[in-house]
């Protein structure tokens, strides 16, 4: 009876030990893992520098890589795009308007000097 409680005492012990030293092999890969990471993104970022582009909206310089680019212009954000867009399509039918109006005005000259 001893042998056999001694043998699944052993056994016991066996699965502990092997589960811990598992765990500690796993912990150890990760954090190799996430230090290989971590010196991946500062030597990516300390290679080289990058051009700065300045917002067409606001003004602000940002990342040539963060900017959003609309093929004529640069912007911040895509809010600052659509706004800048809105606010020349706004523009150009004031535009367009006061054209259609300062022809109409120039007709009632016409018209008038008759």
């Amino acid at each position: 009876m001893r042998a056999i409680v001694f043998l699944l005492f052993v056994i016991l012990v066996f699965f502990i030990l092997r589960f811990t030293i598992n765990r500690i092999i796993t912990i150890r890969e990760q954090n190799r893992q996430k230090q290989e990471l971590q010196q991946s993104k500062q030597a990516s970022s300390k290679e080289s520098p990058q051009a700065m582009v300045r917002c067409a909206e606001c003004g602000i310089h940002l990342p040539q890589s963060e900017a959003y680019y609309d093929g004529k212009d640069t912007f911040c954000s895509e809010g600052h795009m659509q706004s800048f867009h809105q606010k020349d399509r706004d523009s150009q039918k004031k535009g367009a308007q006061g054209d259609f109006q300062g022809d109409r005005d120039k007709k009632d000259m016409d018209d008038s000097g008759d």
